[in-house]
């Protein structure tokens, strides 16, 4: 072997060495990529679990059995009333989620905080919150992983309807 074909088979080394730490490079940022997909999959879906429980309650306290006609007979404070317990499960009107809180684990992906708050809304300022009772409340769930940087926020806006 001459002096020109070692020069080339060492310049051939390299540029193999310099695709193989790019290739390895792309790969890692490759997985990176998919585990943050992977947990932003399971924190949407936690957080919609919410959103779908909450929708299927009453509006209101007051609405669970009887009809409101004014926005007086709506509950003045958001929560959960005496006697509910903490776990959402056994709620029974919209607004018990407010200032509700869990933590979910996923095996194999993260553990998973989740809370939420409720507020009365205008109709014509929906991000915003309303200084007393209206028709229409607004449920925000938040979820972030202990491996995230990121804080899922899900808003659902449920509105009180009556038919005569």
């Amino acid at each position: 072997m001459n002096t020109g074909q070692t020069l080339l088979t060492i310049i051939a080394i390299v540029l193999l060495g310099s695709n193989v730490v790019s290739i390895n490079r792309t790969f890692a940022q490759h997985g990176v990529i998919l585990q943050q997909t992977e947990i932003g999959i399971f924190g949407i879906s936690l957080g919609m679990s919410i959103v779908e429980e909450a929708q299927g309650r009453a509006f209101d306290e007051n609405t669970i059995d009887s009809l409101a006609q004014t926005t007086n007979q709506l509950s003045s404070a958001l929560g959960r009333e005496s006697g509910e317990t903490t776990l959402h499960t056994g709620f029974d009107d919209f607004d018990d989620y407010n200032s509700w809180s869990d933590s979910v684990s996923v095996p194999g992906v993260d553990i998973f905080k989740r809370w939420a708050t409720v507020v009365y809304v205008d109709s014509t300022n929906l991000d915003g919150t309303a200084s007393g009772r209206r028709w229409s409340k607004r449920l925000d769930v938040f979820v972030k992983g202990t491996s995230s940087q990121d804080t899922m926020k899900l808003s659902y806006i449920f509105s009180y309807w009556s038919f005569r």
